[in-house]
């Protein structure tokens, strides 16, 4: 009898647990293009996930919900490149937690750029527990 209590109690733990190892979180960007000209998209490092983001006219902006397939990180590499010059902004959007059940860190924004003429700013716009976040980039003249 209490063999089966605690085989029942086990399998709950487990069930539990692999529930919350296999949550997926969200990060959420919004891109936008200030620039006079089109800008065209790449992910030179990837994302973890799958990503919508495409050519942004001139003022245009659009947002992606990427879900993370990994339980303890979500990301992406985001470059816009101006079609006249060659100018480009690249971003690296990440966020970790060091195990399945602990805690997310705070997201991190890594900006470069290809050299002067072109501004870009990136603001992290809200952050939850469960590892989902939103992050506003722009690429400017």
């Amino acid at each position: 009898m209490n063999g089966k209590i605690l085989a029942l109690l086990g399998a709950s733990i487990l069930a539990t647990l692999s529930g919350t190892a296999s949550a997926q979180s969200i990060l959420t960007a919004t891109a936008k293009n200030t620039t006079p000209v089109t800008t065209t998209f790449s992910s030179p490092s990837g994302c973890q996930g799958t990503n919508t983001f495409g050519s942004l006219l001139s003022n245009q902006s659009q947002t992606s919900n990427i879900i993370s397939p990994f339980s303890t990180s979500n990301g992406c590499s985001i470059r816009y490149t101006r079609a006249d010059n060659s100018r480009y902004c690249n971003w690296v959007l990440s966020r970790t937690r060091s195990s399945l059940t602990g805690p997310w860190n705070y997201p991190t924004v890594t900006t470069t750029k290809s050299s002067t003429g072109v501004t870009c700013t990136s603001s992290i716009t809200s952050v939850d527990a469960s590892g989902n976040w939103s992050v506003s980039l722009t690429i400017a003249p």
